[in-house]
């Protein structure tokens, strides 16, 4: 267990809340932080009070000051904090209260609240809530709020018409976001109940942790966007909607499947993912040490791009007419590109290394440019009667004949042609007859 000592207590002592280390970049920790820089600057001026009964509560400010009013038991009915804009300072809330409270935060007032949980809502720009630990309702319902809940479990909302808001989750919370482009932050360590997100709202950023996460984005509306996530070491399942979702891979596995909107994915540090490419499609972006699967069916071409280095693209369970491309580099690279049912094409790239194409069983094209080939490798696995092959900007002297005429055969079956700046392609279970007729040369 961790500790947060903040000045401000009863005849000047301190208050000490005692919180799971997880909590420690909540927006409670920052808020103690903000007292504890003013108390050492000299600048922080305390009020106490008790709970009182309810209604409105006014942070008395002095000019320069953080103002802390503190309180020390709990209110008996739901109260609003609000703070002085006449003057220039801070307005800080500690809740000190042992039983759970209902405050509602104004306008630039900041609320840090202890471990016993409660009720909490901003209201107005610049309001800021922080809840070290225990079960917490916190809601932000304007725009430009802050608010955090702590290593307890907490239902985080940015209501209908905020936006701009910012949500940090510290615990097993439960996040509602219905407003538009909030920034949500996970920031604990690894916990057993993990996060859920439920995005009803538009253009929101996502930045996972280490908790294992669930977005469910299949309410998403608005014209501003879809939601944008970079996931951090915790796994992620992430349900898409009817607007375009863009997701960064992070360490943690991702189970993907797309919305009506369609999905963008790059793999980054990921070493495993698999998406659905559901209603609207998917584009992925791969990366060295990836492997990443593709299934369902949009009814549209997904697209799928092999960067530099070892990796694996799988879209052999996808039954989508699909689009493979290896990017060209200088570094040395093993791309797997796997089609599925689906009429799949197929673009070779260029540099050293290779790549090594399965077009699965649906009418297929394998296209190698000169200005991309490079002297590569690369290799055919399943060339099949219904298949094409596309060799563009050879030498202008050869021909589809001239080399068929040259092919190479391979140990253990299977024809190698030699392209004009050293390329070769290995088609595995072909000869050269049954290649005649199926290469274009251009």
């Amino acid at each position: 267990m961790a500790t947060t000592t903040v000045p401000g207590g009863t005849a000047g002592t301190t208050l000490t809340f005692t919180f799971g280390s997880s909590a420690g970049l909540t927006v409670a920790q920052q808020i103690a932080n903000a007292l504890g820089a003013a108390s050492k600057a000299g600048t922080l001026t305390s009020t106490t009070i008790g709970g009182g009964s309810g209604g409105t509560l006014t942070v008395p400010s002095v000019a320069g000051s953080t103002s802390n009013l503190i309180i020390e038991t709990s209110p008996t009915g739901p109260t609003t904090v609000t703070g002085s804009n006449t003057v220039p300072g801070s307005n800080i809330v500690t809740n000190n209260s042992s039983t759970p409270s209902t405050i509602t935060a104004g306008a630039n007032v900041s609320l840090f609240t202890g471990t016993v949980g409660g009720v909490f809502t901003a209201i107005g720009t610049g309001a800021a809530i922080g809840a070290l630990g225990g079960s917490n309702t916190i809601t932000a319902s304007g725009s430009g709020e802050t608010i955090g809940g702590g290593s307890g479990s907490s239902l985080l909302i940015a209501s209908v018409g905020s936006s701009q808001d910012t949500i940090q989750s510290s615990g097993s919370d439960t996040i509602a976001s219905a407003g538009s482009k909030n920034l949500i932050i996970e920031n604990a360590a690894s916990t057993t109940g993990g996060t859920l997100i439920t995005e009803t709202g538009s253009g929101d950023t996502i930045v996972g942790g280490a908790n294992p996460t669930t977005v469910d984005a299949s309410g998403a509306a608005g014209s501003v966007g879809g939601v944008t996530y970079f996931a951090g070491s915790g796994n992620l399942n992430f349900i898409g909607g009817s607007q375009t979702a863009s997701i960064l891979g992070g360490t943690g596995a991702e189970s993907i499947k797309a919305g009506s909107g369609g999905v963008v994915f790059g793999a980054n540090t990921d070493s495993s993912a698999t998406i659905n490419s559901g209603t609207g499609g998917a584009t992925i972006f791969g990366s060295p040490g990836t492997s990443v699967s593709l299934t369902g069916s949009a009814g549209t071409p997904d697209f799928l791009i092999a960067a530099g280095g070892n990796e694996t693209l799988n879209a052999s369970t996808s039954s989508s007419s699909n689009f493979f491309a290896q990017s060209s580099g200088t570094v040395s690279s093993s791309a797997v590109l796997i089609g599925g049912s689906g009429n799949d094409t197929m673009v070779a790239g260029a540099g050293p290394g290779s790549a090594t194409m399965t077009g699965g069983s649906g009418s297929n094209a394998f296209a190698f440019f000169e200005q991309a080939a490079g002297k590569a490798t690369d290799v055919v696995t399943d060339f099949n009667s219904s298949d094409t092959v596309y060799f563009e900007g050879f030498a202008k002297t050869g021909s589809a004949a001239a080399l068929l005429q040259s092919a190479t055969p391979v140990s253990g079956g299977g024809v190698m042609l030699t392209l004009s700046d050293g390329t070769t392609v290995t088609f595995l279970n072909a000869t050269a007859a049954s290649l005649a007729g199926k290469i274009q040369y251009g």
